[in-house]
């Protein structure tokens, strides 16, 4: 099951709206519009809008509502659950990924747009790299997993990406496998 945030004042309407989430998935979106809060009625998504007006409020509660979802749940419901976030805010991805990792949650940070960086020096711009595969599967390996297909489509990975993340980690010795069971595999 995953839980999914939508910080829909950063990332926008038709980034909502390529969102594809199962019946069982919950998905959290904030924001004022009211665009967005007709097209989360026809998808079934939660609209939250009940934060102050104001710079980073939606972020702020996007933080207090993930916050709550954790505490909610027990280790075991912890390990089933996949935390998304779609933001393009370098602040609230941190935040999210700071206290989802707290409590060795899964989760994945999606950006839905290349950053681009202007050096002082120098007036052209650079385009920063979207994660790579290798780091998806590593940032997801804070607690032991099986690298099965379940596990490579909660990436977002095709198979040979996976493959190829899976056996670059495991030549560089930044992944192995976990001592309490062969069949999962931890960060070294």
């Amino acid at each position: 099951m995953k839980v999914i945030f939508v910080d829909a004042e950063n990332v926008g309407l038709k980034e909502l709206e390529k969102i594809s989430a199962s019946v069982v998935d919950k998905v959290f979106v904030f924001s004022k519009s009211d665009a967005v809060k007709l097209v989360c009625e026809k998808s079934l998504y939660l609209f939250l809008s009940d934060y102050p007006t104001g710079q980073n409020q939606a972020d702020f509660y996007i933080i207090a509502y993930l916050s709550r979802v954790l505490l909610a749940l027990d280790k075991k419901q912890l390990g089933s659950v996949h935390f998304e976030l779609y933001s393009n805010d370098e602040s609230l991805i941190t935040a999210f990924e700071f206290q989802c990792g707290q409590l060795g949650a899964v989760y994945q940070s999606i950006r839905t747009r290349e950053h681009i960086v202007v050096p002082i020096a120098n007036s052209k711009p650079l385009k920063m790299k979207q994660p790579t595969s290798e780091s998806k599967l590593l940032n997801a390996l804070k607690s032991p997993h099986t690298l099965g297909p379940d596990f490579q489509k909660k990436l977002g990975l095709s198979k040979s990406d996976f493959t190829k993340a899976v056996n670059e980690l495991a030549k560089n010795n930044q992944i192995r496998r976990s001592p309490q069971s062969k069949k999962m595999w931890v960060r070294c």
